[in-house]
């Protein structure tokens, strides 16, 4: 166990107002600094754009229209700024189905990573362009309790794109 260090040499006193750690301060092991799960997923930006160029892809699909009207505004390559940016949300919804599928390490999937209807992982943007996860559907009842943060990048000179996802235990209703 990791104390709160209170009474031991060289140790700071937690700062007045501050509550005490349930806990005793020892660390989840299932858990790093709150965090639940990660997931991580890099896509080819070029084979990306060629799949969703090919007559009856699903890729086409997976995306709800505000995200296809956010990839068609955006910046980037003239010939790729679509491809691109679609490429990074694709890479977001992988990025938090291995996410979301590392919670449940040991025991069955809630619903099984195959069928969920990718379209209920939304990825939004802000007016200055910071994505964030908008879940809907039966992956937003199965992932009830989880906040989903999200960091997309997008190199056009290394032809990828990734997505970085983190889940955290929700902070709704807790104590501030």
């Amino acid at each position: 166990m990791i104390s709160s260090g209170e009474g031991q040499p060289g140790r700071k006193p937690r700062p007045a107002g501050r509550k005490p750690d349930p806990t005793g301060g020892a660390i989840d092991p299932g858990s790093v600094a709150g965090t639940a799960a990660v997931g991580v997923d890099v896509v080819g930006i070029s084979a990306f754009a060629g799949q969703l160029a090919e007559p009856g892809t699903r890729f086409a699909q997976v995306f709800t229209p505000a995200e296809r009207r956010a990839a068609g505004s955006g910046e980037g390559s003239p010939e790729l700024g679509e491809a691109q940016s679609l490429a990074a949300r694709w890479a977001a919804k992988e990025a938090v189905i291995k996410a979301w599928s590392s919670t449940c390490f040991g025991h069955p999937e809630v619903i099984d990573p195959e069928f969920v209807d990718l379209r209920e992982i939304e990825v939004r943007s802000d007016a200055w362009g910071r994505p964030a996860i908008r879940l809907h559907g039966a992956i937003a009842q199965a992932m009830a309790g989880y906040d989903v943060l999200v960091s997309l990048s997008h190199d056009p000179a290394a032809d990828v794109a990734v997505a970085f996802v983190v889940l955290q235990p929700s902070q709704l209703g807790a104590d501030a």
